[in-house]
């Protein structure tokens, strides 16, 4: 009888190059710790990082990389949620609004200079004018506050998002999208994240390139973009994940790791079971109409 043979058949990665991004909310150009740090690899060798000091820096090298990667499936993620607790989008938009318009708000309101001076505070203020002056934004360490410099009491929106919950569940600590100030907020962060986000979504040069996950795709694998030079742009949590680069700077560190093991749980095919995390139907349905999800939250 003829020998058995088992047949093995390669598993195609879904992405050719992996870049994740640590966003800064700083108000002066920056480098080093605490400021922005993008990490950029191909599926295999040498993880590459840069430094920019400023947001407008940061765009351009982002877009020029999507222009120079043509023939490659792209992944990009920041470490800035996509979305805001349930409820905000109506609340600030009007009935019916989901995420397309908070971005087109944030990105009609935000002033972010090329220096990285920016109005953020401000935006902040006018929006919890529109959420009858309570709230929910707050964090100001300067002695003129245009919002609240300690949390309100809570008001009729959540801290968190379903993905948070998922996260303090598994014993993280992530902290809400409404504090803009302090050590570890994130607000900032995320207000001025999502106006440039917008702004590469409306970006000529990129015709309409890149999608959003999951806002654009859905979940699973079967909207992902397949075809070379097109882009992915996803919210990522570098904190729930061991630092595994000897980069000595936290920041950097953080994302180089994060390039690392994207393109490592690729490889292995477990990276397509992160773009279906387990959700009800109607979990389903408000996350991908307003809250969106962190890639890599079960």
């Amino acid at each position: 009888m003829p020998r058995s043979t088992t047949i093995t058949h390669a598993r195609a990665n879904l992405f050719d190059r992996y870049v994740m991004v640590d966003w800064s909310a700083n108000s002066t150009p920056k480098t080093g710790r605490d400021s922005i740090w993008i990490a950029s690899g191909s599926t295999r060798g040498r993880v590459r990082l840069v430094n920019p000091p400023t947001r407008r820096e940061a765009v351009e090298l982002l877009v020029d990389l999507m222009l120079s990667c043509a023939d490659e499936r792209t992944l990009i993620g920041f470490d800035f949620s996509f979305g805001y607790p349930v409820g905000f989008a109506e609340g600030v938009a009007g009935a019916g609004a989901g995420w397309e318009a908070v971005w087109a708000m944030l990105f009609e309101r935000i002033t972010d200079a090329d220096d990285n001076a920016n109005n953020r505070f401000e935006v902040a203020a006018e929006l919890n004018g529109v959420l009858d002056g309570v709230g929910p934004f707050w964090g100001h360490p300067g002695a003129s506050a245009p919002v609240a410099r300690r949390r309100p009491p809570a008001g009729r929106l959540a801290q968190f998002r379903l993905a948070e919950r998922r996260v303090i569940d598994e014993g993280h600590r992530p902290f809400s999208a409404w504090q803009l100030a302090y050590p570890g907020s994130v607000g900032s962060q995320m207000m001025l994240g999502i106006a440039r986000l917008e702004g590469l979504r409306r970006d000529p040069r990129l015709a309409g390139r890149g999608r959003v996950w999951p806002f654009e795709t859905g979940f699973g694998v079967e909207g992902i973009p397949g075809k070379p030079g097109q882009v992915l742009f996803a919210e990522i949590w570098p904190s729930m994940f061991p630092i595994t680069s000897r980069e000595n700077i936290r920041d950097a560190a953080q994302v180089d790791s994060m390039v690392r093991l994207l393109r490592a749980v690729d490889r292995s095919g477990e990276l397509a079971e992160w773009f279906s995390p387990g959700l009800s139907s109607g979990e389903r349905r408000m996350v991908l109409r307003e809250e969106g999800w962190t890639l890599g939250v079960r």
